[in-house]
């Protein structure tokens, strides 16, 4: 089962919660990983307050497109809780510079933020299934 609540968006930006659930879902299955529940709190804002909490917790002084935050103990199969911040801004810029749509930019990116949630690192699988979460139509 995935959950999803996305808090109110300071962004200006509204992201369905039915995608969010399909990106996740596929994600999840891609990865392999066998989890009972996700539940994932979408926060939505502004390069401002992305730049800040990157200067906080990743000391990284510049705005990014998301930021994952584990709130159960890793991984695990009962299920996994978590928290994403998204910036709708640098997911368009990044999606402009890539010339694909904004879409499947955030399809690109909340894979990358599961992926993170359910304890993978940086690495050739991650992106692999980034990659993967491309060629689907959500």
């Amino acid at each position: 089962m995935i959950n999803v609540d996305i808090a109110k968006s300071s962004a200006g930006r509204k992201i369905s919660q039915s995608f969010i659930r399909k990106v996740a879902k596929k994600t999840l299955f891609l990865s392999g990983k066998k989890i009972n529940q996700l539940s994932l709190s979408i926060v939505l804002v502004g390069e401002k307050k992305i730049r800040a909490l990157n200067r906080i917790y990743r000391k990284k002084n510049k705005p990014t497109d998301i930021l994952s935050f584990n709130y159960s103990s890793g991984y695990n199969k009962k299920g996994v809780e978590g928290e994403l911040f998204l910036c709708p801004e640098v997911i368009k810029k990044s999606a402009k510079e890539k010339n694909v749509s904004f879409q499947k930019e955030l399809a690109f990116v909340l894979s990358h933020g599961v992926l993170h949630l359910l304890g993978m690192k940086h690495g050739r699988r991650t992106y692999e299934i980034q990659d993967e979460i491309l060629n689907f139509k959500f």
